[in-house]
């Protein structure tokens, strides 16, 4: 289990990493081209110029891609926050055993002991 030192120590790492994704977030969804915003019919009030309309989809794919990594992100701090508050952070989700602290310094939001989260890891890649 880990010491209340440590709990203390990652929540305040997991609440400035919310308060940063948060951010992110908020940026990619008020400024800039947004993939939410593009017209089902491909009409909006962008140059049509084929390059032009290229670019302006590249952009709002990869924004839309950024924000889902980031909101991801935020679920995995939030979960992690939740595991602090509820006694259970540090307890990998899969097999139940405790998460080393140098996994937990490294990436605070851990939810999976290392050996869980690279077999997860291969059976993704697998499908």
């Amino acid at each position: 289990m880990v010491s209340q030192d440590i709990r203390d120590e990652m929540k305040q790492s997991l609440l400035v990493e919310r308060q940063r994704l948060e951010r992110e977030i908020a940026n990619i969804v008020s400024g800039g081209v947004r993939g939410d915003t593009f017209l089902a019919d491909e009409s909006d009030a962008i140059d049509q110029h084929p390059a032009d309309a290229a670019s302006e989809l590249f952009e709002r794919e990869k924004n839309m891609t950024v924000q889902a990594t980031l909101e991801q992100s935020l679920q995995d701090v939030n979960s992690a926050l939740h595991k602090i508050e509820d006694g259970t952070y540090g307890v990998c989700e899969s097999c139940g055993k405790p998460i080393p602290e140098k996994r937990l310094r490294a990436m605070p939001e851990a939810l999976h002991c290392i050996e869980c989260r690279s077999r997860m890891d291969r059976e993704n890649a697998r499908r």
